[in-house]
């Protein structure tokens, strides 16, 4: 997870483009509120409590695995059964030892992250080691459960969209991204400025919305919904040419 590969900002996060990643994230966390439409993900945060319980902060819970499921992953029956019972003494040293649910990934040093003995680090090969179902994409969602300000999630269509061909790495490229400047404000300001103006709740981090806002944009599934969102967008004055995924 110590690849320092150099990766630019997507084009989704320029300023022209600002009114679509704010309709993309009003149309994912649509049924937030418990209604049929929008996305299950637009759970993820609150389901069985918020991610940031301070009682729960350093205990993954039965709760936890099945926030993550509205990710469409699956925990594996085995898996569940060993990070609920028998490596959950383990588990929770390790979260106990990350930085707390308020640091964000863009202010952590490396020693804290990316290095060989970091506890993410050590907590990342243990839920992974069982051999049991527990891959890149369903490990990052888990521990972006518990850290989400820390921990960006992974899967293959944010790789792809960050020209990464798989999961070594991609926290030392998040990383900068969060800090890069686009059009004078850190990225990580201008998620959240886009999460305030969509009314998303706290429990949203700027790592989440850069989550869903390139996985909306970049999935060649979701297309035709992009398409429309922007036709919207420009036919209301409110954009003047169209995004494409480059």
């Amino acid at each position: 997870m110590a690849n320092r590969q150099v990766t630019t900002v997507p084009r989704i996060f320029d300023d022209e483009f600002e009114p679509l990643a704010d309709e993309l994230l009003r149309s994912y966390f649509s049924n937030a509120d418990g209604g049929s439409s929008g996305f299950t993900g637009s759970h993820f945060e609150t389901l069985s409590g918020v991610w940031d319980a301070a009682e729960t902060s350093n205990v993954i819970t039965a709760g936890d695995l099945a926030a993550v499921s509205c990710l469409s992953v699956n925990i594996p029956g085995r898996a569940a059964v060993r990070i609920l019972q028998s490596q959950a003494d383990e588990i929770t040293a390790l979260l106990a030892a990350m930085p707390n649910v308020t640091k964000p990934l863009w202010a952590t040093a490396d020693e804290d992250l990316t290095s060989k003995s970091a506890a993410a680090q050590e907590l990342w090969k243990l839920l992974r080691s069982g051999g049991d179902g527990m891959g890149p994409v369903t490990t990052s969602k888990l521990m972006a459960r518990k850290r989400a300000h820390l921990i960006p999630i992974y899967d293959t269509v944010v790789a792809s969209a960050l020209k990464r061909s798989n999961s070594a790495g991609f926290w030392a490229t998040v990383r900068p991204l969060m800090q890069a400047e686009v059009d004078g404000l850190p990225l990580h300001s201008r998620l959240a400025n886009s999460a305030a103006r969509v009314g998303l709740p706290k429990a949203v981090t700027p790592l989440r919305v850069f989550d869903v806002v390139v996985w909306y944009s970049h999935n060649p599934r979701q297309r035709s919904s992009v398409d429309a969102i922007q036709e919207r967008l420009i036919e209301n004055g409110m954009m003047k040419k169209r995004w494409r995924p480059s």
